[in-house]
């Protein structure tokens, strides 16, 4: 049976496909209302219309998280739909494949946008509702590369492990408001990632190579936001087995 989270609000960015949609869903389940933020309507929709099937409350918001002022309107539409938020999920997360001396700008500007700053504006949001509603908990999907450097994802390791940074000196600064904040690290996800497309991973699959799926992470986010009161994880590492 699903945990009790009745009553929750909860924002989920990235909610048009894979971990997001996954773990939007998830909490649908568990009595969350839920905030889909995505930059493609029809996909948040699809989100939207699986979560209203199991008799779940969604909300859409078409934005790009990387945009100051579109994150401040999301937000303030959000807590003017729900009156608070209780949990930010920030999923959302590009990976554009390229070696340093042929990567453009653009390209390391949007990974920046999307997997690092898009975070900051969000929890920077967020906080002040989380701590006039007396606590919260945030929790960023990073990834494996936010610890270790690979080649031709330099741009994508960079945004990861600054978000780790970022997450962790947002802990140190509203743990005292009750406001968990979290990262969980991911070993390989079985969704379309960069230029890998899903069939080519689940060829790979087929061979032995071991995938993660999106409801795996989803679980693992779940399991963060059912901890009791008195217990806080600050970085959960969740490797494919």
């Amino acid at each position: 049976m699903p945990m009790n989270l009745t009553g929750k609000v909860g924002v989920v960015t990235g909610a048009g496909s894979g971990v997001g949609r996954a773990t939007a869903i998830a909490m649908a389940e568990c009595g969350v209302s839920v905030a889909l933020i995505g930059r493609t309507e029809a996909t948040l929709r699809e989100t939207a219309a699986s979560i209203e099937s199991i008799g779940g409350r969604a909300q859409i918001v078409v934005a790009d998280i990387g945009d100051e002022i579109a994150v401040q309107a999301a937000i303030a539409g959000i807590l003017e739909t729900f009156g608070g938020i209780d949990i930010l999920i920030c999923a959302a997360g590009v990976g554009l494949y390229g070696k340093i001396e042929d990567y453009s700008l653009s390209d390391w500007n949007e990974t920046i946008s999307t997997n690092l700053t898009g975070a900051f504006l969000l929890c920077r949001e967020v906080v002040p509702s989380m701590r006039e509603g007396g606590g919260g908990s945030i929790i960023a999907v990073g990834s494996g590369a936010g610890k270790q450097g690979y080649a031709n994802l330099a741009a994508y390791s960079a945004s990861k492990f600054g978000l780790i940074g970022l997450m962790e000196s947002l802990a140190a600064e509203v743990g005292q408001d009750r406001i968990k904040v979290s990262t969980v690290l991911p070993g390989s996800i079985l969704t379309e990632f960069a230029s890998r497309r899903l069939e080519e991973k689940r060829k790979q699959r087929d061979e032995g190579r071991k995938y993660l799926e999106p409801e795996d992470v989803a679980g693992a986010i779940l399991n963060l936001l059912s901890q009791s009161d008195r217990a806080w994880t600050q970085e959960l590492n969740l490797w494919p087995f």
